[in-house]
C-alpha cells in the first residue's frame, strides 16, 4: 500500500498520496466530497489518472506525437500514455515524489528529475499543499536546473463528481479538440462550451482548453452543502467532461494544449531561465452553495 500523508483542519480533511505521481487522493469537509475521492482498491492500484488530482509538471496536456522544435532544435519526448501517440501531462504525474515537509495542516512535496528521453532538460519542483479551514492552496514551482533557456510550466488536474455539478467561469477562447486530441483555433467560447452564466455539467462531452480565463471558477451541486470558488495565477484551464462517467475536470493550467506546436495565439508555454523558477498558485475555497 503507498504510503498516505492526512492533512487536518477542523473538519476538512485531505489525503495525500507521494508514491502515486504526488497525488492527491481525497478533500472532505464534514464529510462532503469537494474532489472525487480515491478509495484504498484506487489507491493500491497506483493509478494517478483515478486519484482526485494529480501535478501537470513541466508541461501540462498534450505535445504532438512528443515532438517539437525548440530554438532550431527538433526535439523529441517519449509518449507516454499508450495507446496514444502524443506525451500528455509531464512527468511528475509518473513518478513519485518525496515527502519533504510535514506538519498538521501542510506539507510540501519534491521531485528531481534529471534529462532523458521523457524530458531533456532538467528541473526540481515542489508542491506545498496547505489546508486552512475550508481553503485548500497549492503553491507550485518547478526550478529549471539545466544549463540553457527551457519551457517548463506547473499545473493540477483536479477531479470533481459530476452529479448535479454546475460550473461557471469566464474565457477569453476556446480551443477546440479534434479527433487527434490536440486543439484547433481558437474561437469565442459560445453554445455548450461557454460556462461564462453557470451550467450544468451532465449531458457534455468536452475536452477543450480556455484561454484568456480570468482566474476564477465556480463549482456548486445540487443538494449539497458546500460549493467551491477556485482561483488561480495561471491563465488558462482545460474542461474535461467525458461520456459516460461520474466525473469531470477543471484543471487551471499554465499554457494552452499543446502550445509548443502552436502560434502565440493564446497561452504560450512558459520559458524559464538557468536557475529560474516558474511559480503557480490553485486556491480551492469551500462555502455554502447559496452563496458561491
Amino acid at each position: 500500500m503507498a504510503e498516505l500523508v492526512t492533512l487536518e483542519a477542523g473538519n476538512a480533511r485531505c489525503i495525500i498520496c507521494p508514491d502515486v505521481g504526488g497525488s492527491i487522493a481525497a478533500w472532505t469537509i464534514d464529510g462532503q466530497n469537494m474532489l472525487r475521492d480515491a478509495d484504498d482498491v484506487t489507491i493500491a492500484s497506483a493509478e494517478p489518472l483515478a486519484m482526485a488530482s494529480f501535478p501537470l509538471v513541466p508541461y501540462s496536456n498534450r505535445i504532438d506525437r512528443g515532438r517539437f522544435n525548440w530554438r532550431g532544435e527538433d526535439i523529441r519526448v517519449e509518449p507516454n500514455f499508450p495507446p496514444e501517440p502524443h506525451a500528455i501531462h509531464g512527468v511528475g504525474w509518473k513518478n513519485p515524489w518525496q515527502l519533504s515537509e510535514i506538519s498538521p495542516t501542510r506539507c510540501v512535496l519534491s521531485l528531481s528529475h534529471g534529462a532523458d528521453n521523457h524530458w531533456p532538460w532538467s528541473f526540481a519542483a515542489t508542491q506545498e499543499i496547505e489546508l486552512s479551514g475550508h481553503e485548500l492552496k497549492m503553491t507550485l514551482q518547478a526550478v529549471n536546473m539545466s544549463a540553457e533557456p527551457a519551457p517548463l510550466a506547473f499545473g493540477h488536474h483536479p477531479y470533481f463528481e459530476q452529479s448535479g455539478a454546475y460550473l461557471a467561469f469566464g474565457a477569453g477562447q476556446v480551443f477546440l479538440s479534434g479527433g487527434d486530441m490536440l486543439p484547433s483555433d481558437p474561437t469565442t467560447p459560445s453554445g455548450i462550451f461557454d460556462f461564462s452564466k453557470g451550467e450544468r455539467v451532465a449531458g457534455r462531452h468536452i475536452d477543450h482548453c480556455y484561454a484568456g480565463w480570468d482566474g476564477v471558477a465556480r463549482i456548486v451541486w445540487e443538494n449539497r452543502p458546500f460549493g467551491l470558488v477556485i482561483t488561480s495565477s495561471m491563465e488558462s484551464a482545460v474542461v474535461y467532461i467525458p461520456d459516460g462517467e461520474d466525473y469531470f475536470c477543471f484543471e487551471p493550467v499554465p499554457h494552452i494544449n499543446n502550445a509548443l506546436n502552436r502560434p502565440p495565439d493564446g497561452a504560450a508555454m512558459p520559458v524559464t531561465e538557468p536557475g529560474g523558477t516558474y511559480r503557480s498558485t490553485i486556491v480551492m475555497t469551500a462555502g455554502a452553495a447559496d452563496t458561491i
